[in-house]
């Protein structure tokens, strides 16, 4: 269920010049605050690339995202068709093909391993991880590596664009798996209603709950 999250769900390079002079992370992390705090809903296209531990060849997947803080989300992959919603307390992966859906209320525990830290604050993170800011050219990208010798992910780095949206997040599990999502063109929306963020699938579809 954590691999369905992490790939479903849940924070490459940051697109602006100037961040040299930006010697903390936390000051990256808080524009991505401002950002997504101004009660709108934030919606993208994004390409995810996943490759397993062992492996050079890729597997490419589209779809959209929405983003809408404090902590809603909502993935929807073009093909094969599959959501995935965060609302802040339950996590939903629904498959229509399957036709199956896991629901999994997230502890905190849970929570700590979504790599979705472009809703996280520096001081939130830092309970648990350390932060950098590695430079590149033309920006930097910020690297969170968890403390905990049992963390399910030991890498995620995030890329901001100027105007404080994720550009890119890029993640790797402890066993090696490395995911890698590009976002194209965020852009700003009135908020919507708690319901767009959970999912009611059709009659006959299993529900699986709480799972591990």
């Amino acid at each position: 269920m954590s691999g369905q999250i992490a790939r479903g769900a849940a924070a490459a390079a940051l697109l602006f010049s100037g961040i040299a002079a930006a010697a903390d992370p936390a000051a990256e992390l808080a524009r991505a605050a401002r950002y997504f705090r101004d009660g709108k809903s934030h919606r993208a296209a994004f390409v995810q690339t996943f490759t397993p531990a062992g492996f050079t060849k890729a597997r490419r997947e589209t779809g959209e995202i929405v983003v809408q803080a404090p902590e809603n989300l909502r993935f929807d992959y073009e093909s094969p068709k599959k959501t995935f919603t965060f609302d802040g307390k339950v996590a939903r992966f629904f498959a229509p093909a399957d036709r199956q859906m896991t629901v999994r209320a997230l502890s905190e525990d849970d929570r700590a391993q979504l790599p979705l830290i472009f809703l996280q604050t520096a001081d939130e993170l830092r309970k648990r991880n350390t932060l950098d800011l590695e430079g590149r050219p033309g920006g930097a990208s910020i690297l969170v590596t968890p403390r905990s010798p049992d963390s399910e992910v030991s890498w995620i780095r995030l890329a901001l664009a100027a105007d404080g949206s994720p550009a890119a997040l890029s993640f790797q599990s402890a066993a090696g798996d490395r995911t890698e999502f590009r976002f194209e063109g965020f852009r700003t929306e009135p908020p919507l209603d708690a319901s767009a963020f959970a999912i009611h699938p059709p009659a006959g579809t299993r529900i699986i709950e709480n799972e591990p």
